[in-house]
């Protein structure tokens, strides 16, 4: 099968979330057989080029980026606040050269499939279903306006939080009324497929989680000093710097009242000028900034933190951490899609108290935190492969272009 992936952040590198997931589905479904081409956005906050790209990579997938100028300031936020109804998360990602790239490409070659890696390729859907007859498909990595409810909810700034309602208005809006633009949807997680079959969504739906190919594991790595924990999210993204800022001011403390020789390390690009000085001048907090390889970093701290807040879609640091054996200590906001359990392959907790003494029960048990990894390995193993979904998902759009 030929398919076409349009993403609006190239997949590589894997600088967070988002692009590991683009990434991770594009090697799976070459992998399971299929022709796949990689048609990509490069922006000043997501840079990327053919050169950079490993040619074990690149022997696999069909590249083209396609770099475009894209800036986001205050005067672009208020104009489209005040003067248009279409989110600004969508609106600053409108080119007309590659529209007019995915006009050429569509003329030129023959695909089975295109499927979109988001719901900000949405202003190229006219485009596309003008030149192509084949499934369109929208993989959604989020339900992207709870996202903004939810920071909306937890935002004290009273004109960030109007700002981030009108957002998630307009998310929703263009949300609902995606079914009638593609042929298909891929849910991340089962939560969020269910949300769009509920919200006029009535064509083939299907959920394949964000998986994990084995060959990115690497585990032979100098552990850093015992006890340590890590973090590793990008800190441009509200979310993640809502849950770290959270983590830090409420659970931290407790942490270091309990343990005080305890380290913290904190990896992430992005971070603004005043949060790295937060984060450089705070004791105990070891912050690395964008590293080169997530799994490297990971490996070396045995108890992992992710405290979110807010969010939709899946955690693929979750994944990946699973995947490396680590004991993680998460909200039930981070796990939300993921079919876990507490106490079993992971600990739960959504408030500060709840979350430092699960912290602290992992160092000071490390019996239990080894049994507790072990069995997120094996549940990652089983339900996360990458290979075994790009199959699932290969079968499904064959069934989709059969009928």
């Amino acid at each position: 099968m030929r398919i076409l992936i349009i993403s609006h952040k190239p997949p590589y590198p894997p600088v967070d979330g988002g692009t590991l997931a683009t990434l991770n589905i594009s090697l799976s479904l070459a992998k399971a057989d299929n022709n796949v081409t990689v048609l990509t956005l490069s922006t000043q906050k997501h840079p990327s080029s053919l050169e950079i790209i490993p040619d074990e990579i690149k022997t696999l997938i069909n590249f083209e980026i396609f770099p475009v100028n894209i800036k986001t300031n205050l005067p672009g936020y208020l104009l489209n606040f005040i003067f248009s109804l279409r989110p600004y998360n969508i609106e600053r990602y409108i080119c007309r050269m590659f529209k007019g790239r995915i006009k050429q490409l569509l003329q030129n070659e023959s695909f089975d499939v295109v499927q979109l890696e988001g719901l900000y390729l949405y202003p190229y859907i006219r485009t596309i279903r003008k030149y192509f007859k084949g499934i369109l498909s929208l993989r959604s990595h989020n339900v992207e306006h709870q996202i903004w409810l939810k920071l909306a909810e937890n935002e004290p700034n009273t004109l960030r939080q109007l700002y981030f309602h009108r957002l998630a208005k307009r998310l929703a809006r263009v949300e609902s009324t995606i079914a009638s633009k593609v042929d298909a949807l891929v849910a991340i997680t089962e939560p969020d497929r269910q949300w769009f079959t509920t919200h006029n969504f009535i064509k083939p739906t299907i959920t394949i989680p964000a998986g994990y190919l084995e060959e990115e594991v690497t585990t032979d790595l100098e552990p850093v000093d015992f006890p340590a924990i890590c973090y590793i999210g990008a800190l441009d993204w509200l979310p993640n710097i809502e849950g770290l800022m959270w983590f830090i001011d409420w659970v931290w403390p407790r942490i270091q009242s309990e343990i005080p020789e305890m380290e913290f390390h904190i990896a992430g690009r992005n971070a603004s000028d005043e949060l790295a000085e937060r984060l450089i001048t705070e004791r105990n907090i070891i912050f690395h900034g964008q590293v080169a390889s997530s799994s490297a970093f990971l490996s070396r701290c045995p108890v992992m933190v992710v405290p979110m807040l807010s969010g939709s879609g899946i955690r693929i640091k979750i994944v990946e951490g699973m995947y490396l054996q680590r004991a993680i200590v998460a909200t039930s906001m981070a796990v939300k899609g993921i079919d876990i359990k507490h106490n079993e392959h992971i600990l739960i907790a959504d408030t500060p108290d709840d979350f430092a003494k699960a912290v602290c029960s992992l160092i000071y048990n490390p019996e239990i935190g080894k049994q507790i990894a072990l069995n997120a390995r094996e549940f990652a193993h089983k339900n996360f492969d990458a290979i075994a979904l790009a199959h699932k998902l290969t079968e499904f759009y064959t069934q989709i272009k059969g009928c």
